[in-house]
């Protein structure tokens, strides 16, 4: 990819799209590109990092605890939490098929990018937004989880009225259909 090309495409990336041209040039000089081959790892949960890397082409896949949390395609970026905090990689990330990366390293994105509160305002916004997309997650995980209670305490007490009538001396069909009265249906349909 050219100079020229990466910077159109870098003038449509969010948090780069409203810089001054001289400093967008500069950063697209800047660059460096890395290429990964399908699964190959761009780097690990709890690795430092010092550059965050905007997609070319192909796809990244996030895992966190060998479960796949999210997948990043072109014009999308990650890693910029490096960059705003110096503390490890928060998850794993795997190309997705052959990709093509720039990666902005610390230094380049301090020296040309931070002073911007456009391009702050937009890592953020997206910042914001992936925490947002994680809370569904959680949500969901955990609606997920009280169903699965939900049924197993459901058998629980299943399993609690079969032992009881049995021991009041009724048989499985017997205790069938006194359930089945219990839960409102007639003679009629329990005979059906």
């Amino acid at each position: 990819m050219s100079e020229l090309t990466n910077l159109d495409f870098l003038s449509q990336i969010d948090f780069l799209k409203n810089l001054p041209e001289d400093v967008l040039e500069s950063v697209a000089s800047e660059c460096l590109f890395k290429n990964l081959e399908d699964g190959e790892v761009l780097f690990e949960d709890g690795e430092e990092g010092y550059s965050m890397f905007v997609i070319l082409s192909g796809g990244l896949t996030v895992i966190k605890h060998q479960t796949e949390i999210a997948l990043r395609g072109m014009g999308e970026y990650l890693g910029e939490m490096a960059l705003i905090e110096s503390k490890p990689r928060s998850a794993k990330v795997v190309s997705s098929g052959d990709t093509q990366l720039l990666e902005i390293t610390h230094d380049l994105f301090h020296s040309k990018l931070s002073s911007y509160p456009d391009t702050l305002m937009a890592i953020m916004k997206t910042l914001s937004n992936r925490a947002r997309e994680n809370l569904k997650m959680f949500e969901k995980a955990d609606t997920e989880n009280d169903n699965l209670i939900g049924h197993k305490e459901d058998d629980k007490l299943e399993n609690q009225i079969s032992f009881l009538m049995q021991e009041a001396g009724l048989t499985q069909r017997e205790a069938d259909v006194a359930r089945l009265i219990c839960e409102g249906l007639s003679d009629k349909e329990i005979a059906n």
